[in-house]
């Protein structure tokens, strides 16, 4: 840091950056003010040695003054710093863009759940047994290879036995009269029923025969099947390289439109500063939703993607 003109007053650093006519005027003023400041300072001192009573308030007077001209400095210099600093603030364009594409499932899910239930283990297991050959066989009979089939680990459940018990019995404690005592169910630690429950999954790209084996699957309820059916899922396998060019997609997008507004205020579009990603939506074909956390439609065959960016562009 350097003196200036030789007066002791440091050159602030923040001038560097001011364009040299504005360099050059501020310096000015702001020297102008030190100069007063140190000539005041300088009179202030040579006029401690006197010691009439006037004196001492030609000193009081240079003090203030030194103060006032003190402050007027700093008071200058921020609203000079306050100046530069939105004036060479890089101004800047914020603007949104879109992508939407229709895409088509190209795999499907389906899950059911068969169940039995009988106070002995071995006859639940046996019934569950059962019941799950003669849905892999409705499967296979609907055509559905049983590489796409899948039977889960079964499920264990135990309901336990549920008796009547009498509580001891109390006073009322207004009358202080004993009162009847109550009988309430309590449960035991003693197995009524086993439960027993297996899922069937279903994963396939024949988007035909898997609706159908959905809706009709229950029939077997006919042949003392206690089985429950799902609504198959749609879901689109390429989902993660897609949403890469969505996103590409929207950047270019938004570009454009600033791009167009610039242009339009005879300005010029500067780089990209900053790019916020948006959430996906993926909802059902002509069904424009939109949530904060995203939407994942699994329920239509064909949907549509749309992706959302922000960017920040300097303007020129």
């Amino acid at each position: 840091m350097t003196d200036m003109n030789g007066s002791g007053f440091p050159e602030p650093f923040f001038f560097t950056s001011i364009s040299n006519s504005l360099h050059k005027d501020f310096t000015k003023l702001v020297y102008d003010n030190w100069y007063q400041i140190t000539k005041g300072v300088l009179k202030m001192e040579s006029s401690e040695k006197a010691e009439s009573f006037p004196g001492k308030m030609i000193v009081t007077l240079q003090i203030g003054g030194f103060f006032f001209a003190l402050a007027n400095v700093v008071c200058v210099a921020i609203l000079a710093y306050t100046y530069l600093s939105v004036k060479y603030e890089p101004r800047r364009l914020e603007v949104k863009g879109s992508a939407k594409k229709a895409i088509i499932s190209d795999t499907i899910t389906w899950q059911g759940t068969i169940t039995a239930r009988d106070p002995d283990l071995v006859k639940a297991y046996d019934k569950l047994k059962a019941d799950a050959d003669k849905v892999a066989e409705f499967l296979k009979k609907a055509g559905i290879p049983d590489k796409e089939v899948t039977f889960s680990a079964i499920n264990t459940e135990k309901i336990f036995k549920r008796e009547p018990m009498r509580t001891n019995p109390t006073e009322d404690p207004a009358t202080g009269k004993a009162l009847a005592p109550v009988m309430t169910m309590v449960e035991t630690n003693k197995v009524e029923m086993y439960v027993l429950i297996q899922v069937i999954s279903i994963e396939s790209h024949d988007m035909n025969k898997v609706p159908p084996v959905s809706r009709s699957v229950t029939a077997l309820i006919k042949d003392g099947v206690e089985i429950e059916s799902f609504s198959p899922r749609f879901l689109y396998s390429k989902l993660s390289e897609l949403k890469i060019d969505m996103l590409a997609e929207a950047t270019k997008d938004a570009t454009l439109r600033a791009s167009q507004i610039v242009t339009n205020a005879n300005g010029k579009l500067g780089k990209l500063v900053e790019a916020r990603m948006g959430v996906m939506q993926i909802n059902p074909k002509g069904v424009p939703l939109v949530s904060d956390t995203g939407n994942n439609d699994t329920t239509s065959y064909e949907k549509e993607i749309m992706a959302v960016v922000a960017v920040q562009f300097e303007l020129l």
